[in-house]
């Protein structure tokens, strides 16, 4: 049995293949987790959100997260 099988996982940060994120979703996926992705900004969004479905699987969750349009605080 894959060492996270069943469990859930969030990825922040793909800004492309080379990236940390993407290697630690690879790995992550390898081991049986399910994940959902974040984005920022419409350029990586356009970029990466076709690939991640395809090689993450069809229900692979894929949000807007971007920490520089905060609120003010």
């Amino acid at each position: 049995m894959p060492l996270l099988d069943g469990k859930n996982g969030v990825v922040f940060g793909v800004a492309n293949k080379r990236s940390i994120a993407w290697a630690i979703a690879q790995a992550w996926a390898r081991e049986g987790a399910k994940l959902a992705f974040t984005y920022q900004g419409e350029r990586v969004k356009a970029k990466r959100r076709g690939d991640w479905p395809a090689r993450f699987g069809a229900d692979t969750l894929i949000l807007p997260c971007d920490v520089t349009k905060g609120r003010g605080y």
